[in-house]
């Protein structure tokens, strides 16, 4: 309440107090006088009447009615002089904090249709336009064209209802480079809660979005993507490599775990849980390689995560940051090299190395399941006369024709290796019996009874099998082959084109 309505309603006040003291002695003065002295005429009563009221009334007035009216204006004084300090303190405030807003910030605003009613300085500056082109447009003079009708659709329904709205928005100046500004816009009501201006109040983040870009690009190039799950809050977020990494289009891509778990390759799920879940609670880093499948077209990548945790004073983890990268070039480029030091070039077997690693995994297998294996060493008898007769071309062809035979009379998970030269072995892993054994070794002797044809060429050969058995003759790689090998030389010693198991005192021939 100003100062001047104060008064007047204190000497309104004030009014009323002295008139009722007035009336009170006045009736008090008339009751005594006509109790005491009823034969005095009107004049007299008048004059002793005015003499007692001014005489009662006097003091009365004065300590009960002035005396806390000057009590109250002096409040009233000293109020006011506190308000106008205030006022002038408010003042400098508000005048400084206008001036900081219009050096740091992009301020407007606008009347209720849109309409540019101030801009500031950095307005201009950014945009410009002089403060006269600006005003009474509205902010499509500045429109990039790059938000769609939607996103300032949402952006009016939002302010039209009093609310605030805040988002990033990408502008145009007037000599046509594009800049990013963060922007809240407020909205002013009316008495009836209606919006009848709006001010917008912008920073320039144009360097920041530049350097999102360039790391976008560098993710893009590097099929990096990094992402940050807050466990306080539940929430996940995905840079866009990540999506574009897991083949999530446009109307799938929003942030969940489950969603990303599901991506993750039925077989490897349940180890990546493991190890992430491990790393929570223990200081073990959270590094794997796994499988996923692409949601757009079913495609099978190979990725690599890593990621570093911050931990609360309780050693708790609050939140986890990390990195996701597409690695399935260098796997298939590995897998390549792998395959090359681990094949056979001319027939596409395993070579040596593998036979190796393959034979020591076969029998910590077979040892865990108590099963057996049996292995085959195999030559081919006559080969050298094929090289001598036909070529080394020639040769090389019936060596992957062998190969493909080979193929054909065992199963899948059985190891065929080519050793070198016309040397073979072949890893029976698991076979039912002693039975299912030889089967397979005849039927690989009665494979080349008849001539192998080579593209109408027909060349006649045989192969000599020796055979040792897991774990009834042996548990050592090595103790195996020997055996093997000694079974092969019993049957090239016995007329070849056969198979032999091997036995401690004597061979057993097996025709």
């Amino acid at each position: 309440m100003s100062s001047p309505n104060l008064i007047h309603k204190i000497t309104t006040r004030l009014f009323i107090q002295i008139l009722s003291v007035v009336l009170v002695v006045e009736g008090i003065i008339m009751f005594t006088l006509h109790m005491l002295f009823s034969g005095l005429s009107v004049w007299q009563y008048t004059a002793i009447d005015i003499f007692f009221l001014t005489l009662v009334s006097t003091p009365v007035i004065y300590w009960r009615v002035i005396k806390p009216y000057e009590h109250n204006l002096a409040e009233v004084r000293q109020n006011e002089d506190a308000i106008m300090a205030q006022l002038k303190t408010l003042n400098r405030d508000l005048k400084f904090q206008q001036e900081s807003l219009n050096q740091h910030a992009i301020v407007s605003i606008t009347d209720k249709r849109g309409d540019i009613i101030y801009v500031n300085d950095k307005f201009c500056l950014i945009s410009g336009f002089e403060r006269e082109e600006l005003m009474g447009q509205n902010h499509r003079m500045v429109s990039s064209g790059y938000h769609s009708r939607d996103f300032f659709d949402e952006l009016w329904s939002t302010i039209s209802r009093g609310k605030v709205w805040h988002g990033d928005i990408k502008n145009r100046a007037k000599n046509g480079i594009y800049y990013w500004v963060n922007a809240t816009i407020v909205p002013f009501l009316d008495d009836n809660n209606k919006p009848f201006q709006y001010i917008a109040i912008r920073t320039d983040i144009t360097q920041q979005k530049r350097t999102e870009e360039a790391l976008n690009q560098a993710q893009k190039l590097g099929h990096i993507g990094n992402w940050r799950y807050d466990l306080t809050s539940d929430s996940l977020t995905w840079s866009d490599e990540i999506y574009n990494i897991c083949g999530l289009p446009d109307s799938l891509r929003s942030t969940s775990k489950e969603l990303f778990f599901e991506i993750i390759h039925p077989a490897d799920r349940d180890e990546v849980t493991r190890q992430y879940e491990n790393s929570l609670t223990s200081n073990e880093p959270f590094d794997v390689e796994h499988r996923i499948v692409r949601r757009d077209n079913g495609e099978l990548r190979w990725v690599h995560q890593k990621c570093l945790h911050d931990r609360n004073i309780q050693g708790h983890v609050v939140q986890s940051e990390g990195i996701v990268q597409d690695i399935t070039p260098q796997k298939v480029a590995q897998e390549q090299i792998e395959r090359l030091a681990m094949t056979d070039q001319l027939t596409g077997l395993a070579n040596r190395n593998q036979f190796y690693a393959t034979f020591h995994k076969y029998i910590a297998m077979a040892s865990r399941d108590s099963a057996m294996l049996a292995l085959m060493l195999l030559d081919l008898d006559k080969f050298k006369a094929v090289n001598d007769t036909y070529g080394h071309k020639t040769g090389d062809a019936l060596l992957v024709r062998v190969a493909q035979l080979f193929k054909q009379s065992c199963r899948e998970i059985d190891l065929i290796s080519r050793l070198g030269g016309d040397e073979f072995a072949i890893i029976l892993y698991k076979p039912l019996d002693k039975g299912a054994i030889r089967d397979v070794a005849q039927r690989i002797v009665e494979t080349f009874n008849t001539p192998v044809d080579l593209d109408g060429t027909e060349v006649s050969i045989g192969v000599s099998i020796g055979i040792s058995l897991y774990p009834q003759q042996g548990t050592q790689l090595n103790t195996l082959i020997e055996q093997a090998d000694a079974a092969l030389y019993a049957v090239k010693r016995a007329g070849r084109n056969n198979y032999q198991f091997y036995q401690a005192e004597k061979p057993e021939m097996l025709p």
